[in-house]
């Protein structure tokens, strides 16, 4: 199964809330308290047991603010421990 990770630049980032509003799991939040050097609000990576990896954050965030790392676990027998 695959899990996700994203990861904010906050230089880019104009909190326009697309990521937050489009992440079928509920991964991404804007809490209202954490804003960009620019001044915008923070969107915050929350749930990353959630995450699938989808990229659906970064497919639309128009400022290119967002990059997804996806991991794959294994269900090898030999991954696993006796």
């Amino acid at each position: 199964m695959a899990k996700g990770e994203i990861v904010i630049n906050e230089d880019r980032c104009k909190g326009c809330g697309y990521c937050t509003y489009f992440c079928s799991h509920g991964c991404i939040v804007i809490p209202g308290d954490r804003v960009t050097p620019m001044g915008y609000l923070l969107p915050v990576f929350v749930q990353p047991e959630k995450c699938s990896a989808c990229c659906v954050c970064a497919w639309l965030c128009p400022e290119l603010a967002i990059e997804v790392f996806k991991f794959i676990e294994s269900d090898s027998p030999s991954a696993k421990k006796a």
